[in-house]
């Protein structure tokens, strides 16, 4: 729209006078906005593609493909309510989000899969399987993603230039991961029990599955069994990992002296 305007008011300006743009982030911001589509479309096929590989349930992944942007349009609804424009940072927040947000709803529709190869689902049960199976995970699915969304919160005592440049991000995260929680024991359990029908593969008969269970419950077992092994060889490492933290470089800036200018585009 200042584009349109600008050349607008080009045919009225007095001779040898012109509008010469000397800063525009348009570009950028329009390459944001398409960063984020495109994650979106990555996200929904990807979340297909799991869901096909371990689920070997094609409507399943649906209940997914739908909630998501659902939560994404719940996060716009709060920043427009606060006035948070959708700028580089907060989309960038959402950006960030998104791989989180889609794991309590795959976490429920694997629990119900569950349930199901215990019981048939027919329109009989279908609903008191779907509640139990919701009833099961949904406590932890939700503090889960509830802790995830308050692990931005230390973002909010920046302060100064970090602070209006963070902040954004923050709040949209946060908003977009709450959306997603709320989701997973709301609508999610609702969607499940009219999209999830048919037959359902049981786990161990799925290739994928069953090749990664022979691979981890040796080593889960391994684990613990040594328990104090495992958490001596933890804490080694995490002792080891300060050494490199100290010799980390940083950005630094020295004052201005008195009289100095300082350029910016």
């Amino acid at each position: 729209g200042v584009k349109k305007r600008l050349a607008e008011l080009k045919s009225s300006l007095p001779e040898g006078v012109e509008i010469v743009t000397v800063y525009d982030r348009s570009d950028l911001i329009q390459r944001a906005i398409d960063n984020l589509s495109g994650k979106l479309l990555e996200e929904f096929a990807v979340v297909v593609l799991v869901c096909l590989a371990f689920l070997f349930h094609l409507r399943s992944s649906l209940v997914v493909v739908i909630t998501l942007p659902i939560a994404i349009l719940a996060a716009f609804i709060v920043m427009h309510l606060q006035g948070i424009n959708a700028n580089i940072m907060s989309l960038g927040g959402i950006a960030i989000a998104i791989g989180a947000m889609v794991d309590g709803a795959i976490v429920m529709i694997e629990n119900v899969h569950k349930h199901m190869e215990r019981e048939a689902l027919t329109d009989k049960n279908r609903w008191r399987i779907i509640t139990e199976a919701s009833i099961e995970v949904g406590p932890a699915i939700f503090f889960s993603l509830l802790i995830i969304t308050i692990s931005f919160l230390p973002v909010f005592a920046l302060e100064a230039q970090e602070g209006r440049m963070f902040h954004p991000l923050a709040y949209t995260k946060t908003y977009a991961m709450a959306a997603a929680a709320a989701l997973a024991i709301t609508l999610v359990p609702v969607i499940m029990g009219y999209f999830i029908r048919g037959k359902v593969l049981p786990e161990q008969a799925n290739p994928l599955n069953r090749g990664l269970s022979q691979a981890y419950v040796p080593l889960l077992n391994a684990v613990l069994a040594r328990p104090k092994t495992t958490l001596a060889a933890a804490l080694v490492v995490t002792v080891a990992g300060f050494w490199p933290l100290q010799h980390l470089g940083s950005e630094f800036i020295p004052p201005l002296d008195e009289g100095d200018i300082m350029y910016m585009p």
